[in-house]
């Protein structure tokens, strides 16, 4: 473990990645700022990847300890939501090579999405389980790829910054993406 403090991390926190509430870095409260802002992001991601709600909470809590070590590796002028994002998504890789599978199970239950009316998840119920069993079935970083295009809003750009490839790579595994849920979902939607 480094000696980085939390002071030290928001110091280098992008003017572009405002954290709510905090007016300059300071101490402890830059860093649960910082928790505050972007563990909803990091969470669905994770969650989203793996569909296991037990192992979305410990490897977004591992997400934010890692950028507290590993502060002095974020780069100035970058984004730290890709930052982060980047850490997530090495975590679940590394938890799929442990554990030698890089499929998850089914989905227990999608959580409620705080933007969504209730309504609109009674009525595109099944056809949100056919799509997110589908979406596991795709290659690890297809999965990403998807997830921070279609659900996290990401530009390609930001995508490579992720998955540690090019723009152009992001859009490719996109593409490839794209083609194995038509094929999956063709006749079904």
């Amino acid at each position: 473990m480094t000696d980085a403090t939390p002071g030290q991390f928001a110091g280098r926190i992008p003017a572009g990645d405002p954290l709510p509430g905090a007016g300059g870095p300071t101490t402890a409260r830059d860093a649960d700022g910082m928790v505050e802002h972007y563990w909803d992001a990091v969470y669905r991601l994770l969650y989203r990847l793996s569909r296991d709600a037990h192992d979305s909470d410990d490897l977004t809590q591992e997400t934010f300890l890692r950028a507290m070590e590993r502060a002095e590796t974020f780069q100035e002028g970058t984004n730290l939501r890709s930052w982060l994002l980047r850490i997530a998504t090495n975590l679940f890789l590394d938890l799929c090579r442990r554990r030698k599978s890089g499929r998850a199970g089914p989905l227990e239950s999608e959580p409620i999405d705080r933007a969504r009316s209730p309504d609109w998840i009674i009525q595109d119920a099944e056809l949100g389980s056919l799509l997110a069993r589908a979406i596991a079935t795709l290659p690890e970083t297809a999965r990403v790829v998807f997830v921070l295009r279609a659900q996290e809003e990401m530009s390609f750009r930001e995508i490579g910054q992720v998955i540690g490839a090019t723009e152009e790579t992001a859009r490719w595994h996109m593409l490839q993406a794209r083609r194995a849920l038509m094929r999956k979902l063709e006749g079904k939607v």
